[in-house]
């Protein structure tokens, strides 16, 4: 009896051992998930939980969000910001389409996933407002009675507001027109994970 009792400890004792050794790649997964996730949602303050700041920088999603985010303020008035707010979250969703993780391999602290799917190529949409100032400079030129009377009734802000709320339309479906006709390209990269504090974090992405 003894003895078959030693048996089992030591079977119980392997199986522990066993279990403790595997190399489940569940957590990598989740965060390479959670990455595509996050640039659908358009979240930076999440996404610099789950990749480094230098993958961030190469795929320029920061400088993207940025550059649409400046349009946010409070000077804009409402029905720019609602439109900036709307465009930002179409383009960052259509980034990245029909992600599938195919292969997963790990390395002790360090973890490589590949990843298929589609993406759009945004090199030749820009963010910045050289459009932007010349949408307004029309605007301004094809109603200016109606905007000289708001600014000498209301003042300078409630002409800018007016202004903005005129071009607002036109500039962001002129912008979606050239987002939406941008290529899609297939998408086969591969990710590297490294555990750090405990964490898995996105350090390199090589397409």
């Amino acid at each position: 009896m003894k003895k078959l009792m030693k048996l089992m400890c030591v079977f119980a004792l392997v199986f522990v051992a066993g279990c403790g050794a595997s190399s489940s790649t569940d957590e990598q997964k989740e965060v390479v998930t959670n990455f595509f996730d996050y640039v659908k949602e358009c979240d930076i303050t999440k996404l610099k939980k789950v990749a480094s700041e230098d993958v961030l920088s190469e795929m320029d999603l920061e400088k993207m969000e940025k550059e649409l985010s400046q349009y946010t303020e409070e000077e804009y008035g409402k029905v720019f910001v609602d439109e900036t707010n709307k465009f930002k979250k179409a383009i960052f969703k259509d980034l990245f389409t029909d992600i599938k993780i195919k292969d997963i391999k790990a390395d002790g602290d360090k973890t490589t996933v590949k990843v298929t799917g589609k993406q759009k190529d945004y090199s030749q949409v820009s963010f910045d407002q050289s459009e932007l100032n010349t949408t307004a400079q029309q605007y301004v030129e094809e109603h200016q009675d109606e905007l000289a009377k708001v600014y000498q009734e209301e003042g300078l802000s409630a002409y800018q507001i007016k202004v903005y709320d005129g071009i607002a339309p036109i500039l962001y479906q002129s912008m979606t027109e050239t987002y939406k006709s941008a290529p899609t390209e297939k998408l086969t990269a591969t990710f590297t994970l490294e555990k750090k504090n405990d964490k898995w974090i996105i350090t390199g992405i090589d397409e």
